[in-house]
């Protein structure tokens, strides 16, 4: 899948599952999505930036890694770290990745 595609595939309402929990698309903006956090209405935005980076880590790599997202996105991490399951459950909604152990790791 390239990155391209993936974005394409995005849509208000899609449901995901994350490491714990599923959440949903909430709203597709210029240069984020903005999606769900439990069940009290809150939301949280994660960046095409973070989504294009991930994509790239894992063509070089082949997974992404909690510490991976920490050090190429350290405000992020801080401010709003649950982005990291966020593209990860993102990701293997399309069957890009498999997660284990707080490793996302692309299917061959």
């Amino acid at each position: 899948m390239e990155y391209a595609t993936f974005k394409e595939s995005l849509y208000k309402g899609l449901e995901f599952k994350k490491a714990k929990v599923t959440s949903k698309i909430l709203k597709i903006e210029d240069n984020c999505i903005r999606y769900s956090i439990g069940q009290n209405g809150n939301s949280k935005k994660v960046t095409f930036e973070e989504f294009q980076a991930a994509f790239k880590e894992i063509k070089v790599n082949g997974c992404i890694t909690r510490n991976w997202y920490n050090y190429a996105f350290p405000n992020q991490a801080k401010a709003a770290g649950c982005n990291f399951t966020t593209i990860g459950g993102l990701l293997q909604h399309f069957s890009y990745v498999s997660y284990s152990s707080g490793k996302y790791t692309k299917f061959n």
